[in-house]
């Protein structure tokens, strides 16, 4: 498969994954939908973009040849996170968005190579607070709690 075909499929892929999201959404109570459907927006918006600069010369003429499989796990750590993230989806009903959210950024952290302890420990004590100030506070947004809170 060509590089410029596997650009194409994926952003369509994306794209179509976005609609999708954004049409299982409609109906969440509140404005609980408002985070997907901006994810869902956004990814559409960019997926389309990427789809669009696949049919420019600059872009056919960078793209060209094929696609290279590689197995280490550096080329496969996105697909990792990606998993987590589906674990993630999950345990938010299960757990509650805010320790699933806690877990998950540690975890995503530590997978993607950051090892500034001191960094991480700072974001979080940051993220964290704003995240609930944002989606609770602002938005008054239902966010699921599980066996916690």
């Amino acid at each position: 498969m060509t590089r410029l075909l596997a650009e194409r499929i994926v952003s369509v892929g994306l794209i179509i994954a976005g609609g999708i999201v954004f049409l299982l959404t409609r109906d969440w109570p509140g404005r609980s939908d408002a985070f997907p459907d901006f994810a869902s927006v956004g990814t559409m918006v960019l997926a389309s973009g990427m789809l669009v600069r696949t049919f420019m010369a600059r872009d056919i003429e960078r793209l060209k040849g094929s696609v290279k499989t590689d197995f280490s796990y550096q080329a496969w750590k996105p697909f990792y996170i990606i998993i987590i993230g589906i674990f993630y989806s999950i345990s938010v009903i299960y757990i509650g968005f805010y320790v699933s959210s806690f877990i998950f950024y540690f975890i995503v952290t530590y997978m993607v190579g950051l090892r500034n302890h001191k960094a991480i420990f700072l974001t979080a004590a940051i993220l964290f607070p704003v995240l609930y100030g944002f989606f609770t506070l602002a938005l008054d947004a239902y966010l699921p709690e599980g066996i916690l809170f």
